[in-house]
């Protein structure tokens, strides 16, 4: 039996619900082994149980249980139906083995208790998520993972390799550092050993994954796509090769969902939502609270009748209230319709942008606060985003620094406002060239300085989602692919990170064409600084392994 160090994106369900019988004790005492691949099904299930209580509607809840129930059973079957759990989860010639699955379990359970412990409230359903999840991961870490086996090769999909970037045509040895650094903590972040049993001496074992655990998103305007069904599909293509995570990125905004008082429409995200669901992707929705009124609006910011009926800046009491109920409203008919099926809200966006502040100053920042103990109310389950830009990234126009996010985001925390992760908006660009101006497009981030700027974020406690991201700078190609590769490096790399969304999947469907920020251009080609970006995703962050073995087991990368 031999390890490697391979990326952790091998994506197994384990659930449970009723426990099966299990077989009588092992040889050489390795049935904890054995016990530890059913924990960890059982403790899936319960998170899968859970989950299915976000659900509004009965059968639906009725349907998501059994599946639950069902998924648990056929993974009992496979870790009792493993004739050696012992060869399978312990390294040959390593009679410690036994004692070292029972002191990882004891520790399992230890760090599932004090993850309880930690949750603010006994209810919290989404903590207790979590916690169950980690536990169920815990668990099968301290045995093994019994996977299905098919016969054939199976399907592996065919993805453009791209080209890596050059990083000495613009970062300095200073910038080459940092990401080289990144580079060093990605090798324990993302990866961890993996050992295949195959019980047949002398087989050849190739591994290759087929997708990325780790998230990678898009977002989704069926309006710009009407009529054009071939450009849709050719958008759903890439999106469902090189991403998981759908985020609808306008239907559910005020103004789009609410053109006139009390007259909702839903028809726009419903669509989205059955496409993104067809094609496997999971949900995002931007955004509940967005105060970008005119002159900064861009179309899709607060509905005209609001903006009418409400003026001024100064409210009574009573506009207040209305105003405040209106919000609710809204928060309470979107999150209840999509309860259960939306797993994360963009909850705010830019409430400490000076230019986005039309809510904070007719309520006051404890909108905030409100907006957020609506959300979890409604759901209890879904993760909440405080969204917003920060000026070391999005330069040239002020606004928040990263230092700024992380004290609100800490002091709102403190306040008990169930914020469950930072949205950092990845537009690398000087702010007067978004908004249309003009600039000198070499004016970029440096990597050392934004990698500081992240780890003042991640400060703040809670993970980090890199969001809209458009790469823009440097104007050069060759440059603005080092500059990718750059920061997808640097993210990958960081332990706070738990997500990366790209703005700019193909330049068809993005705002701003004219920047040519699309991973793929306008005629359906991958860009250089595209090339560069799907050469991490699907070269070198996507394992693909050969093992010809001499004994009796095979090893290879997840």
């Amino acid at each position: 039996m031999r390890t490697m160090k391979v990326p952790i994106r091998l994506i197994v369900v384990l659930v449970v619900c009723l426990p099966l019988v299990p077989r009588p004790a092992d040889a050489a005492s390795c049935n904890g082994a054995r016990k530890g691949c059913v924990a960890a099904a059982m403790w899936a299930s319960r998170a899968c149980l859970r989950n299915c209580e976000r659900l509004g509607d009965k059968t639906a809840v009725a349907t998501c249980r059994a599946d639950c129930c069902t998924q648990r059973r056929a993974a009992e079957v496979l870790c009792l139906d493993v004739d050696d759990p012992c060869a399978v989860a312990c390294a040959d010639g390593a009679p410690r083995c036994p004692n070292d699955v029972r002191t990882c379990r004891s520790k399992a359970r230890r760090a599932h208790r004090a993850c309880r412990a930690q949750c603010a409230d006994p209810r919290d359903m989404r903590c207790l998520l979590a916690c169950d999840r980690t536990r169920a991961a815990a668990e099968a870490s301290c045995g093994f993972v019994a996977v299905r086996t098919d016969a054939g090769p199976g399907e592996v999909p065919v993805l453009p390799l791209g080209r890596p970037a050059d990083l000495s045509v613009l970062l300095d040895d200073v910038e080459l550092a940092v990401v080289a650094a990144a580079d060093k903590r990605a090798e324990t972040l993302r990866s961890r050993p993996l050992r295949l049993w195959v019980g047949r001496p002398g087989t050849t074992v190739t591994v290759t994954q087929t997708k990325h655990a780790f998230t990678f998103g898009f977002p989704i305007d069926f309006r710009e796509l009407q009529d054009r069904p071939d450009d849709l599909a050719f958008y759903g293509s890439i999106a469902a090769a090189h991403t998981s995570e759908m985020v609808l990125e306008t239907s559910l905004k005020w103004r789009v969902g609410e053109p006139l008082p009390g007259v909702m429409s839903f028809d726009l995200a419903d669509a989205e939502l059955a496409w993104g669901e067809g094609l496997g992707f999971h949900f995002k929705g931007h955004t509940l609270l967005w105060g970008n009124a005119r002159p900064f609006s861009t179309g899709s910011g607060i509905p005209d009748w609001v903006l009418a009926q409400f003026p001024n800046a100064t409210l009574t009491p009573a506009q207040q209230e209305t105003l405040r109920g209106l919000l609710k409203r809204r928060v309470e008919a979107v999150v209840g319709r999509y309860r259960g099926r939306i797993d994360v809200w963009d909850v705010t966006n830019e409430t400490l942008n000076p230019f986005t502040q039309w809510f904070i100053q007719r309520l006051g920042p404890g909108i905030v606060n409100d907006m957020f103990a609506w959300v979890r109310a409604i759901d209890p389950g879904s993760e909440l985003v405080f969204n917003e830009w920060i000026r070391e990234v999005f330069t040239g126009v002020g606004g928040p620094s990263a230092a700024d996010v992380r004290d609100r985001v800490k002091a709102l925390r403190a306040a008990g406002v169930p914020i469950d992760a930072i949205g950092q908006q990845g537009h690398f660009v000087p702010g007067v060239v978004y908004a249309g101006g003009t600039a000198d497009l070499s004016q970029r981030t440096r990597i050392d300085d934004y990698q500081a700027a992240l780890d003042t974020l991640a400060q703040a406690g809670v993970p980090v989602h890199i969001t809209e991201v458009n790469f823009i700078t440097p104007d050069e190609p060759e440059k603005r692919a080092a500059q990718a590769e750059a920061l997808m490096r640097v993210w990958w790399g960081h332990p706070a990170v738990e997500q990366v969304v790209f703005w700019a999947l193909w330049n068809k469907v993005v705002a701003r064409q004219q920047l040519q920020s699309g991973l793929w251009d306008d005629a359906g080609a991958l860009t250089r600084h595209g090339e560069a970006v799907v050469s991490l995703l699907n070269d070198r962050w996507r394992t693909h392994a050969r093992s010809s073995p001499t004994r009796t087991a095979s090893s290879s990368s997840a």
